[in-house]
């Protein structure tokens, strides 16, 4: 399972995800121990507003650890600020519940933009390697 931590400052480094999602995932007397697979910080460049937005990304194993975390850190502040935590679902035209849909007037298109977001939306998959040194929280090659 991979759960979205949205809008996280843009200081964060990758141990300050997985120390803040590590205790959400001990086990307990009857429940199996999650682990970290994978942390990624995603980062969306809007070229219109020149702003950015950074977003976290962890894979967790088993599931129904992540469906714990999840539960455990709704409403937590991270670094002082009130994130959303959720899971994360792939968007794609197979699991796009308008495809199924039967069109009888195919002229007709309700969306005028891009899904959400619009078309000055840039995505930038990974930047967690464009930190700089441990003691300093600047990105390196961003504006």
């Amino acid at each position: 399972m991979i759960i979205f931590l949205r809008k996280i400052p843009a200081n964060t480094k990758l141990g300050d995800i997985t120390d803040f999602v590590t205790p959400a995932l001990k086990g307990g007397l009857f429940r199996r121990p999650g682990k970290i697979i994978k942390v990624e910080i995603l980062t969306l460049h809007d070229t219109h507003l020149n702003t950015h937005e950074f977003h976290g990304l962890i894979t967790i194993e088993p599931d129904s650890a992540g469906v714990r975390a999840i539960r455990l850190l709704k409403g937590r502040r991270f670094k002082d600020k009130l994130i959303i935590v959720r899971q994360y679902v792939h968007r794609s035209w197979h699991n796009d519940p308008r495809q199924s849909q039967k069109r009888f007037d195919i002229d007709v298109e309700k969306r005028k933009t891009d899904r959400r977001r619009g078309k000055y939306l840039e995505t930038i998959r990974d930047i967690s390697g464009q930190f700089s040194s441990a003691g300093d929280f600047a990105r390196k090659n961003l504006p």
